[in-house]
């Protein structure tokens, strides 16, 4: 038996949590191991560093999730764990509140080195699709059988990081999962709609806006798209998720990387890359401290918008000039 089956058999509260701004991944793989952590007899409570978005809040219907900022008590537990991350560092101000609660940590995870994190345990697989996947064998190894609910976090996480099916890692698990979730009771068409058909009425404008500031460097061959505080504030103010210009911009022929670059309101520059061509992004998000997959990965980048957009052209230049990929 792994340290992590172990550490879940021996241990009855857990607390679980994922990185801030939780994606569907994360969320998705938190439903269901909290489903299985319950038809185990231990109790579970789903905390992240960041409220749910409106895109998800269709789980609430049978799945709690709070919220911890500042020093409001967290609730009691023996064993807190991270999915979709492997660092405490990428859950702000409630990784610092973990790692001084002294409890164990362990992580479930599909990102590259993530077995490196600060998990006492991990359960990990870099070739899983989803974290939510890997939640899907945890049910089979401790002999748990689905329900609708589990099922439903398991395919939110599988869409989410598949791009509905799309991307390159949808493999032969991916979609045998996919059937056996629907026909475990998972309406895809009420997902689809609750992710994709509610948003604001203003979400086109800044569609727009977002798009309209890209432009291409490295031969054409980079698409980057630089988005100031003024165009985040608009994002926020109606929950608009902006990383929806990435797949746009991807589908241009002779684009091989698209990097978006989002001005944060604390002085740091997210950066969320993907690639449509055989070119590891993951490294080059690793150079400024993030990581995460070699077709989609992501960083935090303690810099001024412009020197992190003259940073990414940067690395992108040196990665395509030993990519291998020929020049268009």
């Amino acid at each position: 038996m792994s340290t992590f089956h172990q550490l879940v058999r021996d241990n009855q509260t857990f607390l679980l949590s994922g990185h801030e701004n939780p994606d569907g991944d994360c969320l998705g793989a938190q439903v269901a191991l909290s489903r299985l952590l319950q038809a185990l007899g231990k109790v579970p409570r789903i905390v992240n560093p960041d409220p749910l978005g409106k895109t998800f809040d269709f789980l609430q219907r049978h799945t709690q999730f709070d919220h911890c900022r500042g020093e409001q008590p967290l609730p009691a537990f023996d064993v807190a764990i991270l999915l979709d991350c492997s660092t405490l560092s990428r859950l702000g101000g409630l990784g610092t509140r973990l790692r001084t609660a002294g409890k164990p940590i362990a992580v479930v995870d599909h990102h590259v080195g993530s077995e490196n994190g600060d998990g006492d345990a991990c359960y990990v697989d870099a070739t899983a699709a989803a974290t939510g996947a890997l939640v899907r064998r945890l049910f089979r190894e401790f002999e748990v059988p689905l329900d609708v609910v589990a099922a439903e976090g398991v395919f939110l996480s599988l869409v989410s990081d598949t791009g509905w099916f799309r991307y390159s890692n949808t493999d032969a698990e991916v979609l045998g999962m996919a059937s056996e979730l629907v026909a475990a009771g998972v309406d895809v068409g009420a997902i689809y709609d609750s992710l994709y058909r509610r948003q604001h009425r203003d979400s086109a404008a800044v569609l727009t806006s977002a798009l309209q500031r890209h432009r291409f460097e490295c031969g054409g061959r980079l698409a980057i798209v630089p988005l100031d505080k003024s165009v985040m504030e608009r994002a926020v103010r109606i929950d608009f998720d902006t990383d929806s210009v990435l797949e746009p911009l991807r589908s241009l022929d002779g684009v091989d990387i698209v990097a978006l670059l989002k001005e944060r309101f604390d002085g740091t520059v997210k950066l969320s890359m993907r690639a449509r061509t055989d070119v590891d992004v993951q490294a080059i998000c690793k150079t400024f401290g993030g990581g995460g997959h070699k077709r989609a990965s992501g960083a935090t980048m303690h810099m001024s918008l412009a020197e992190a957009e003259k940073a990414v052209i940067a690395g992108v230049a040196r990665a395509l000039d030993g990519s291998g990929v020929g020049s268009r």
